[in-house]
């Protein structure tokens, strides 16, 4: 059986840049023997690079919101309406992320029970 992980999968599926997701998104069709060979081509960036990208901002907004939370109870920042707004977009950024990660499992799953 084929090893289906995200640089394989990255390998068939070319997606634009993170700024043109719009409708640039571009299948690559490959060869079955060919799956090496076939490459991220131009200046888009691969799907697994989407996602590390995803997951680092996601990490940023964890980290800014516990600072933002760190102030707050240390006095240093009185405006709760700022700390709120940090931990709410924390908060939407992981759950989006969850639903991704969910969405991807769902499609890996179908995958490995489609019949050859």
């Amino acid at each position: 059986m084929n090893n289906l992980s995200i640089e394989n999968l990255s390998r068939t599926i070319q997606i634009g840049d993170a700024q043109q997701l719009g409708g640039a998104s571009k299948i690559e069709r490959v060869a079955p023997g060919q799956a090496g060979a076939a490459g991220v081509q131009g200046g888009g960036s691969s799907f697994a690079d989407i996602l590390k990208n995803s997951l680092e901002q996601v990490n940023e907004h964890q980290l800014q919101a516990d600072q933002a939370i760190g102030e707050m109870v240390a006095g240093r920042n009185k405006n709760i309406h700022e700390t709120m707004l940090a931990v709410e977009r924390a908060d939407s950024s992981l759950k989006l992320m969850m639903q991704v990660r969910n969405k991807v499992l769902d499609a890996y799953r179908e995958i490995m029970r489609m019949q050859v």
